[in-house]
C-alpha cells in the first residue's frame, strides 16, 4: 500500500498579503501571513517578539499566533501621514 505524503504547498506574498486583508479582525494569523500583510519580514517580527515593540504575540503551545486586531492596532500607533517625502526631515506632525 502506497504511503501518503503531504506535500506543503507554498504560498506567495501576494496570496499571504490578501489572505491578512480578507480576515476578520478576530482571526489569528501565523507570522507569515502577518509579515506579509503588513509588509514585513518574518525574521523581523521574531526578533521584535524577543526585543520588544512590535504587536502584541499569541502564544499557543509552542506556536506564535497574532491576533488581526492587534497588528492594525500597533501599525496605526506607529504610524503616521505625510503629505510629501520632504515632511520626514520636519519631526513629528502637531
Amino acid at each position: 500500500m502506497p504511503k501518503w505524503v503531504r506535500i506543503k504547498r507554498r504560498f506567495s506574498t501576494a496570496e499571504l498579503r490578501a489572505e491578512f486583508w480578507r480576515a476578520p479582525d478576530e482571526s489569528l494569523l501565523d507570522r507569515k501571513t502577518t509579515a506579509a500583510g503588513m509588509g514585513y519580514t518574518v525574521g523581523w517580527l521574531e526578533w521584535v517578539a524577543t526585543n520588544g515593540g512590535g504587536p502584541i504575540i499569541t502564544k499557543i503551545g509552542r506556536g506564535v499566533r497574532y491576533r488581526k486586531a492587534d497588528v492594525l492596532a500597533w501599525i496605526k500607533a506607529n504610524s503616521r501621514r505625510i503629505h510629501s517625502t520632504a515632511d520626514l526631515h520636519n519631526g513629528p506632525e502637531v
